[in-house]
């Protein structure tokens, strides 16, 4: 009996040790800063990723915290953790400073920063079966809210987002990723039926030039092509230039628009829809789970369903306020400045329409019906010519989700549009 109780004790003994040690290893890092964990000083294995790890000052161990991982490009790779962070998107990222953050806003109440994770590896491709080694070292640090981890990268990284979210196992989940001008997107491979793609699950905003004499663009649109048809959610941008190096117009505050976007999203929930407002602004959210609204108030990112209060400027350049207009969703009523709109699913745009002058639609190797709409109406576009690309468009009160879509609809706006469908010579 006296060997049992001793034995016990021991047990007892050795699991106090291993609970201290978990709490030592899981504050091993400073909020606020930027902390590396390299093979060299034995932080990480050697068959893992070694990484740079940002954690927000606000970062309280009791709650589970977003986690984005940034994945770099190829060159020349990278031999050391303190290099992860030296590219494209992340000179903004690894500030993560509250009101200047890319991606937070002002309009989540209680909304905490997120962990930003930047990993290393040589020339190689990014592998998703060290990937996930790389996410369990990062869970034994932090606490991760594993419906919350997100994908983000340049050239190889972009084809690395691609390669994790494709080749998960299910032991990670990814709730949303962001490919950049990915590079060899040829080597990827998707499931290709329903049961087999495992990016389903995962909204996906695609980023690319289609000029991009690095990254083929033709490489890149069969994989998201293959993955709206099979019924996931995704954008794609076409950025305008004719570099690797493109990025898209007023990029800054671009690249926060997309971050809340992709920071709005829970894995194993109904998807968060962007509900951009011309015009106006978000009030107040009435009913809805999950609602993100960004730091202007003129996105949203919402599941179908979510009521959103609504409001809008007496006048515009002189003209009153006569309605809200759109190509789906219900306003409770449209002719009242402040309203209130219901969702629907798929992203969608709203204008106040202000004045009954007319505006000009201009649709460059196509045609619109009605041809010459009036503001407010809703309007179909399609191309002329058989080698049609995709759709361009002069103002951003148009937002085309996927412009390679032959036809799409929106609501015509209260100023002169002009769509051009590019073709593929």
């Amino acid at each position: 009996m006296r060997n049992r109780f001793r034995s016990l004790g021991v047990c007892l003994l050795l699991s106090s040790l291993f609970s201290l040690a978990g709490l030592a290893t899981a504050a091993d890092y400073t909020p606020g800063k930027l902390h590396n964990y390299s093979h060299e000083d034995g932080t990480v294995e050697k068959n893992n990723y070694q990484y740079s790890i940002f954690v927000p000052k606000d970062y309280d161990p009791k709650t589970p915290s977003p986690l984005v991982f940034y994945l770099h490009g190829g060159g020349k790779g990278r031999t050391h953790p303190s290099q992860g962070h030296r590219n494209m998107l992340t000179s903004r990222l690894k500030d993560n400073k509250r009101a200047t953050d890319a991606g937070y806003s002002r309009n989540q109440p209680g909304s905490g920063g997120y962990i930003l994770v930047s990993p290393v590896k040589p020339i190689a491709y990014w592998r998703a079966s060290v990937f996930k080694r790389l996410v369990a070292h990062v869970r034994s640090k932090v606490n991760i809210d594993k419906n919350r981890i997100y994908v983000t990268g340049f050239s190889m990284g972009g084809q690395g987002t691609w390669f994790v979210a494709c080749g998960t196992d299910g032991s990670y989940r990814i709730a949303a990723m962001m490919p950049l001008g990915a590079w060899g997107c040829h080597y990827v491979r998707p499931g290709k039926t329903v049961k087999s793609c495992k990016t389903l699950g995962t909204p996906t905003w695609v980023l690319h030039c289609p000029l991009d004499n690095v990254s083929k663009i033709s490489e890149q649109l069969p994989l998201f092509q293959n993955h709206v048809d099979l019924g996931g959610y995704g954008r794609f941008t076409m950025i305008p230039g004719k570099g690797h190096k493109s990025r898209p117009p007023n990029d800054t505050e671009f690249l926060s628009l997309r971050m809340s976007w992709m920071l709005s999203q829970t894995y194993g929930t109904p998807f968060n829809y962007i509900l951009q407002v011309n015009d106006g602004r978000i009030d107040k959210i009435s009913s809805g789970k999950r609602p993100f609204t960004a730091d202007t108030g003129r996105h949203g990112f919402y599941e179908p369903g979510t009521v959103v209060n609504i409001t809008a400027p007496k006048s515009k350049d002189g003209k009153p306020f006569m309605r809200w207009a759109a190509a789906k969703g219900r306003f409770a009523n449209a002719k009242s400045r402040s309203t209130s709109y219901k969702t629907a699913g798929g992203d969608v745009v709203i204008s106040a329409i202000y004045g009954s002058g007319s505006y000009k639609l201009t649709v460059v190797g196509g045609k619109a019906k009605p041809s010459s709409p009036k503001a407010g109406q809703v309007v179909t576009v399609i191309p002329a010519s058989k080698k049609f690309y995709y759709w361009t468009t002069s103002t951003p009160l148009v937002d085309i989700a996927i412009p390679t879509n032959r036809s799409f609809q929106f609501a015509m706006p209260s100023a002169d549009v002009t769509l051009t469908a590019q073709t593929k010579n």
